[in-house]
């Protein structure tokens, strides 16, 4: 029986997206994303609140098969990644509560954007109070 690799690029792209939202920075979000908001709507999305200390808490097994298609018709395989964080506030850098969500990541199959590696697309995060 062959052991599955391990799948080290939600940590990787968690990383580069949650440092990207702390410093507003729009092209290292809109790297990781594969549907990202327009610059001013991630601007106004985070004017207040930032993510940190993101962590992976369960990755779901990859299926090669089950190949799936967006809304433009365009192939993907995906995982689901459940993750934990605090949300911060940005004036003066508090926790403000837990997150726990989930988001997939896609990797695109047979075209341009297969490229791109995994992207992050469908965030489903559920705040906590502290």
């Amino acid at each position: 029986c062959k052991k599955e690799k391990k799948f080290a690029e939600p940590e990787y792209i968690f990383a580069k997206w949650a440092r990207a939202i702390e410093t507003l920075n729009y092209g290292d979000y809109a790297a990781c994303e594969a549907y990202p908001k327009s610059d001013g709507v991630f601007r106004e999305m985070f004017r207040d609140t930032y993510y940190a200390d993101l962590m992976v808490t369960d990755v779901e097994k990859l299926n090669e098969k089950n190949v799936l298609k967006d809304h433009q018709g365009k192939s993907y395989i995906k995982r689901n990644v459940q993750f934990e964080c605090s949300e911060m506030r940005r004036r003066d850098r508090k926790p403000l509560r837990l997150l726990r969500g989930d988001v997939d990541f896609i990797s695109y199959v047979g075209d341009d954007r297969s490229k791109k590696g995994w992207l992050m697309w469908n965030r489903k995060i559920i705040r906590i109070e502290r």
